[in-house]
């Protein structure tokens, strides 16, 4: 009995040593999303789909790559700016948010409120803020700890050749950015060595991204905002699995990463879509209930008569709202602050209003030159990624091998060519005036309105709106 008490323990020793030999395997889960500006209708539906995958990976980390506001004014102009994304992403347990460029269309100080309301951190490496400012809960990286292994995850933002992020330049004050290329390398070696696994959380644009992984390889993800790209399967760049969900939480993207003795042996990703998920957080849905039980947003405004489903059409709207209610020959209006690009045939309200222009700019007029409105199109190309969209007139135009517009031919709304000689009035929102670069004599004035105020103005006039075919600006 001895002997074979003996052997017993002796195979148990056998079976025990190649046990301890046996790879180790560990995985990590992250869920990330971006560009969710404000669209809290969507998220006791995220916050389902968060309580399942919790329910199985109970460790699951829940970033977002920025742009938290701007698009809902249930958010963007409630009392407290901001508060209500902020406590919706508190309740249903974000980790890590990166800063978006969007992050500052309140200004320093609202974006400092939402920082001091936040559960989370935010993460940015090339940005810093006067001491003034007294900016809390932000840090270059932060360091998570899952499963006995230890996650770095850096933060970034796009900066514009102006040297600040896309966002109005009133707004830049305190805030000092630098190249998130030229910063990466310091905390990149900082951060390697010590962590399993090492991320960027970033709002740069897909595009960049994939750049920026091809320049760190160092790095084994990057999940992105800005360029609203929708990334359905695994992206690898050499070995950095980069990933992007779209915007608006129409999907969260579920990145899994398996390492085996700390060793990263394997990365996926799933998209998964937040509007085909069938359950509802009934905690979360009776929070935006409540932010949405705004009577002044319900106000009806207008009647739109026809389904419009283009920017260029909304565009021509706003334009057409500041030249009547200025008395100019021409409006201007940049492409990216046409917020949403579909309306359907119905009553039109003051959330609409807000939705499609959010910015609260103020309207500039300037006497500009046939010549210098050319310069102005052609800058505005460059500087907001799309043609301007106008009233009073209408223009074709062609793209060189540069990406630079070129042939542009305008008419004016009496069906004569624009004279480049001739003075016009001409208006466009503070924000274009502020960035777009090309040379004009009269430095402008404001007309101490802003475009949404202007909108609502036209409306009152023009109560049944009909714009669903309306296009003036063409490429050929």
């Amino acid at each position: 009995m001895k002997k074979i008490a003996k052997l017993t323990l002796a195979a148990c020793a056998v079976l025990l040593f190649f046990a301890s030999c046996q790879p180790k395997e560990q995985k990590i889960y992250i869920v990330s999303t971006n560009d969710m500006h404000a669209n809290i209708d969507n998220f006791p539906k995220l916050a389902g789909l968060l309580d399942s995958l919790r329910s199985v990976h109970p460790d699951l980390l829940l970033f977002g790559a920025g742009d938290n506001r701007s698009g809902n004014p249930i958010n963007d102009r409630s009392e407290e700016p901001g508060r209500p994304m902020c406590e919706l992403m508190n309740a249903v347990g974000f980790d890590l948010s990166c800063f978006g460029n969007h992050e500052w269309d309140g200004g320093p100080i609202a974006l400092r409120n939402v920082l001091g309301w936040a559960k989370f951190p935010f993460v940015c490496a090339n940005v810093t803020f006067d001491d003034s400012l007294q900016m809390p809960n932000v840090y270059p990286y932060r360091i998570f700890e899952r499963n006995g292994l230890k996650i770095g995850v850096i933060g970034g933002i796009q900066v514009g050749e102006n040297g600040i992020p896309d966002f109005h330049p009133k707004n830049a004050e305190g805030s000092h950015f630098d190249s998130l290329v030229l910063v990466l390398p310091k905390y990149i070696n900082e951060l390697r060595d010590q962590c399993d696994l090492l991320f960027l959380l970033d709002h740069c644009g897909y595009e960049d991204d994939r750049e920026t992984a091809a320049q760190f390889p160092q790095l084994d993800a990057i999940f992105g905002g800005h360029s609203h790209t929708r990334v359905a399967e695994k992206q690898l760049v050499g070995n950095v699995l980069v990933t992007q969900a779209e915007c608006k939480v129409k999907f969260v993207s579920l990145s899994t990463f398996t390492l085996r003795n700390g060793k990263v042996v394997d990365k996926d990703m799933q998209l998964l879509s937040i509007k085909d998920f069938p359950k509802r957080n009934a905690e979360v849905q009776a929070m935006v209930d409540k932010f949405n039980s705004n009577e002044y947003f319900s106000t009806v405004v207008a009647n739109n008569m026809t389904p419009v489903n283009s920017g260029e059409s909304l565009g021509c709207l706003m334009t057409d709202a500041i030249r009547y209610t200025t008395g100019s020959d021409m409006g201007f209006q940049n492409p990216g602050g046409v917020r949403f690009d579909t309306l359907s045939v119905r009553p039109v309200t003051l959330k609409d209003i807000f939705t499609l222009d959010p910015f609260d700019n103020e309207i500039i007029a300037f006497t500009l030159s046939g010549q210098e409105i050319i310069g102005l199109m052609k800058s505005c190309f460059v500087t907001d990624g799309g043609p301007i969209y106008c009233s009073g007139c209408s223009y074709t135009y062609k793209v060189d091998d540069n990406g630079e517009m070129t042939d542009i031919q305008v008419t004016l709304e009496n069906g004569k060519p624009l004279d480049l000689n001739a003075k016009y009035n001409v208006v466009m929102n503070s924000y274009i005036a502020s960035v777009c670069e090309y040379e004009h004599e009269d430095e402008g004035h404001t007309t101490f309105h802003t475009s949404n105020e202007l909108m609502q103005e036209y409306l009152a006039q023009h109560p049944d709106i009909d714009y669903g075919t309306v296009t003036r600006v063409k490429e050929e």
